[in-house]
């Protein structure tokens, strides 16, 4: 019996495998069936079933496409954050460093200041002039607290380098003030062209052609800076847009698997219909065990009056030939397994109605002993009953 369950295990996975390579034919078959479908003439298949297939092919590929667009839309955001990262990083390093040129050259023109440039430069100068005169002040008064810091005791020295605190920090404001006086002042200059002309009409020194062109050069690179910006985040916006129409703008990587979740639904399900194609046609011709349905020629074989598919038919009726003996071969099995297993069964059944039988003879015997037994007991106890009534006539009458 354990030889022939093992025989069973092993033909049960000979079994899968054997489904399961059909299985796997069935699917390369109704791929070819399906494929062939498309072409009305040469269909094999029903029209209902061909548009099914293809409206689920068509529905995985417009996914599959959505799933790589979001990803590449994704990756070429990524890289343009990463370019605008660095262009960011440019614009500021060029607008201070443009800040620190404009404020170098409206110090310079500042310090060449005549009554003839009132006109283009005089409120700057005024603005100037008025916070550098208070600048001025501050310092003295920053000076003064430096000698007091130095004679002052403890606490005097305490409050001391705390109004120092206070004079710094003011003394740091007008001078970014100046500074910022400046920068405005000298934008003015290169805006109206004065500079220009005076450089060309050698009116300026030639440390303010230096200036004016680096200047000017300084412009240009964050003018150009500004442009790729803008022509960044015109992308940006474009790439936004593609991934909201795939309702992915959100969270691309949410949407991408969902998508991906739906391909492998998609995928399910064409094969089902794919095998289930090939299956059902494969039925118009052979049995379950592979077994022509169209009865035999002269020469035992049939496959040849098939059509276009009989070489697909003439090897799935071999695998349902297959499958089908392996399953009589365990049918056999697991029957002989019944049967041992019910004469078994039955064996015992006959061992316990001998040993039944042997038990009630037993019983018999001991019925007939113990009838013998109440007769006898029956017997001395009447004779007992008659002795005793002896006595008690007896006792009677001596007593009397």
């Amino acid at each position: 019996m354990d030889l022939q369950r093992k025989t069973i295990q092993t033909l049960t996975v000979t079994l899968d495998e054997k489904r399961e390579e059909l299985s796997r034919f069935y699917l390369q078959f109704g791929q070819k069936l399906l494929g062939d479908s498309s072409d009305p003439a040469a269909g094999a298949l029903g029209q209902d079933r061909t548009e099914t297939w293809r409206g689920l092919m068509s529905t995985r590929e417009a996914d599959t496409n959505a799933v790589l667009d979001i990803k590449a839309a994704v990756t070429h955001k990524q890289e343009l954050f990463k370019f605008r990262k660095e262009i960011e990083k440019s614009l500021t390093e060029e607008t201070l460093l443009l800040d620190g040129q404009l404020e170098a050259l409206g110090r310079a023109f500042y310090s060449q200041y005549s009554e003839d440039d009132a006109d283009i430069f005089g409120q700057t100068y005024e603005k100037a002039s008025a916070e550098g005169r208070i600048l001025i002040g501050l310092e003295e008064k920053q000076e003064k607290l430096h000698h007091d810091l130095a004679e002052s005791g403890f606490f005097g020295k305490i409050f001391a380098q705390f109004k120092m605190a206070g004079l710094t920090s003011s003394i740091r404001q007008y001078k970014e003030r100046i500074m910022k006086l400046f920068s405005v002042g000298a934008a003015e200059l290169v805006q109206s062209g004065v500079l220009e002309e005076r450089v060309a009409n050698g009116s300026l020194d030639a440390h303010f052609a230096e200036k004016l062109s680096g200047v000017k050069a300084a412009s240009d690179h964050l003018a150009e800076l500004k442009t790729r910006r803008e022509s960044l985040e015109a992308d940006l916006e474009a790439i936004t847009g593609i991934l909201s129409t795939f309702a992915a703008a959100d969270n691309p990587s949410r949407r991408m698997d969902e998508l991906r979740s739906r391909i492998k639904e998609t995928d399910k399900r064409i094969d089902s219909l794919t095998i289930l194609s090939a299956r059902e046609y494969s039925d118009k011709f052979l049995a379950e065990d592979g077994a022509s349905l169209l009865g035999y020629a002269g020469d035992g074989h049939t496959f040849s009056t098939m059509g276009a598919y009989s070489h697909q038919l003439e090897q799935i009726a071999s695998l349902r030939a297959e499958i089908s003996v392996i399953c009589r071969k365990i049918e056999v099995l697991e029957t002989t397994l019944k049967i041992e297993s019910l004469d078994k069964n039955i064996a015992a059944f006959e061992r316990s109605i001998t040993d039944y039988e042997r038990k009630i003879k037993h019983y018999q015997d001991l019925n007939e002993t113990l009838a013998v037994n109440i007769r006898e007991a029956d017997e001395e106890r009447r004779r007992l009953a008659e002795y005793r009534k002896s006595v008690e006539k007896t006792l009677s009458e001596t007593l009397s």
